[in-house]
């Protein structure tokens, strides 16, 4: 097991063919915070710190989602700028492909630009939308590609998945408009997730093509209450197009990762049934050991270490033990990724951060 690279490792543990072995992920809501983190231990450099936390995944991204997802790095945003990918606004906003708009001093994603607010009201705004151009493939992969170059082995490279389906369609109309608008004329709603859908499948197409290991896709479908719609209408009007796309990866023989907070325990079943292979990032809100006991033979669970209390406003200790636990329950048997069920906000302290990490590191043997 030594000789295996931390990319073969957590695909091992995905695949089942290792059950004892604990991959895990920590990720950070923004560079700066997880530079703060980094320096509380005397680490100054991101990779350096990326061992340290024992990190399994590198998130990459394509230049379409420099401004939105990967604001951090600075080469694909400028990338982006330059190609015509993005744009700079006057108010010092970026404005991606598909017309939403991201302010590059936030510290997590937010979204300030509807493009399709009207969409309901001017039937010329939906005849006159399209999805970004993607005839530049290479373009889109170019700094992707040289992160899975530069990381594969080390970690395995994902390409970032976020801002999917439903969410990309909501963010561009605004949601309130959104909920209105899938009630009272559902056949514009199922136009634009058929477009997004379609620029997704062609990235996930390409995703395999350049060999990436593993298919992610984000769409955030809970509350911390409940779902954010119907079984019946996501049956109806997402599962399908989920399926369209996941078949795209398990097509290629590799697996699918979907990362979506809430309470979504309704819709696991209809995961499962469409082939989800590791669901991210499994938070608190839901029951942890009902997730494990109904669903661990399926799925494979990914972060469950709960960041809006336990991380934010325990103590060192509480964190440590707190994470024991989520991987006594999530972790039995194996089918487990460790980490928190959120990234890293700014709320949460460096010795928080540095709990949890030593939580994980004991837990697989390390200290």
């Amino acid at each position: 097991m030594t000789n295996l690279t931390k990319e073969q490792l957590v695909l091992d543990v995905i695949s089942r063919k290792n059950t004892s072995y604990l991959p895990s992920v920590i990720n950070f809501a923004n560079l700066r915070k997880k530079m703060e983190c980094a320096a509380y231990i005397g680490i100054t450099s991101e990779d350096e710190y990326d061992d340290y936390l024992g990190n399994h995944y590198r998130f990459t991204y394509t230049t379409d989602d420099a401004v939105s997802n990967g604001m951090d790095d600075t080469e694909k945003v400028e990338l982006a700028l330059a190609t015509g990918r993005a744009t700079a606004l006057p108010n010092g906003h970026y404005r991606d492909p598909w017309g939403m708009e991201f302010d590059p001093h936030a510290t997590s994603y937010f979204n300030y630009g509807h493009p399709l607010a009207e969409v309901a009201d001017d039937p010329e705004v939906l005849e006159n939308f399209h999805a970004p151009d993607l005839t530049d493939m290479d373009l889109q992969f170019k700094y992707a590609e040289e992160d899975l170059k530069n990381y594969s082995g080390d970690r395995l490279v994902v390409l970032s998945g976020y801002n999917g389906i439903w969410e990309k369609t909501y963010d561009m109309m605004e949601i309130e408009n959104f909920m209105y608008t899938l009630m009272d004329e559902p056949e514009i709603i199922d136009r634009l997730f058929h477009i997004v859908t379609d620029y997704k499948v062609a990235i996930a197409k390409e995703t395999v093509k350049r060999g990436f290991k593993l298919g992610h896709h984000g769409d955030d479908l809970g509350t911390q209450v409940s779902t954010f719609f119907s079984e019946e209408i996501f049956v109806t009007y997402l599962k399908p197009r989920l399926k369209e796309l996941f078949d795209v990866y398990h097509a290629a023989g590799i697996p699918v990762q979907m990362h979506s907070c809430g309470k979504i325990t309704p819709f696991i079943p209809h995961l499962i049934d469409i082939g989800l292979d590791v669901l991210e990032p499994v938070q608190p809100v839901m029951d942890h050991e009902f997730l494990k006991r109904e669903y661990g033979k399926d799925l494979i669970f990914y972060g469950g270490v709960d960041t809006q209390k336990l991380l934010a406003f325990g103590t060192p200790e509480e964190v440590y033990e707190g994470t024991l636990h989520t991987i006594d329950v999530l972790g039995k048997g194996g089918g487990y990724i460790a980490g928190p069920a959120q990234e890293i906000m700014d709320n949460v302290t460096p010795a928080n951060v540095d709990a949890l990490v030593k939580a994980i590191r004991h837990m697989r043997g390390e200290d």
